[in-house]
């Protein structure tokens, strides 16, 4: 890990919109199959030396960098847990996305659970979304007149549709 912090016989860089960070392609493609094919083929990545990555936050880029380097995770709250999850799918680390979507479903609550449900849909995680779904059928009525649900409701009527008739059949068998 130090090398890379130090920038020793570092090849590449991930570049956010607020910080660049040396890294090493041996190490990158070797956990991920995306960054793989980024640098074995005739991309932008490989020719530039340089992955921009635009679409995450400094710090959610530096978290995934020290799993990468030395599979562990720094301390986790539901927003890295979940910044994590997003990365971990988008450059297809399953070990990190196993371990980020464990916190999250063990850290659920009525304030994050629709949040958490639109993040698994999103990802097309249908475990992760069966575990909030039958989280909300025990919370029954309390999640529907929240103001995330409301939203879920505007924005992805056809989710809502789904869970509401999967807190159903789930009360039927029970």
């Amino acid at each position: 890990m130090s090398m890379r912090k130090d920038g020793v016989l570092c090849d590449t860089k991930l570049r956010t919109s607020t910080e660049t960070f040396p890294a090493h392609t041996v190490v990158l493609s070797a956990r991920s199959p995306v960054f793989r094919a980024m640098f074995s083929n005739d991309m932008k990545e490989k020719s530039n030396n340089c992955v921009d990555i635009t679409d995450l936050e400094a710090d959610t880029v530096r978290r995934l960098l020290v799993y990468v380097y030395s599979d562990s995770l720094e301390y986790l709250d539901w927003e890295n847990a979940r910044n994590l999850y997003v990365a971990a799918d988008k450059y297809d680390i399953n070990s990190l996305k196993y371990k980020c979507a464990l916190y999250l479903k063990q850290n659920l609550q009525g304030s994050n659970c629709c949040s958490i449900l639109e993040m698994a849909d999103r990802h097309q995680d249908a475990d992760m979304k069966r575990t909030v779904q039958d989280f909300m059928a025990v919370l029954e009525d309390e999640f529907l007149f929240s103001d995330d649900w409301i939203e879920l409701e505007k924005n992805i009527p056809k989710l809502a549709t789904e869970t509401l008739r999967s807190i159903l059949l789930n009360k039927r068998r029970v």
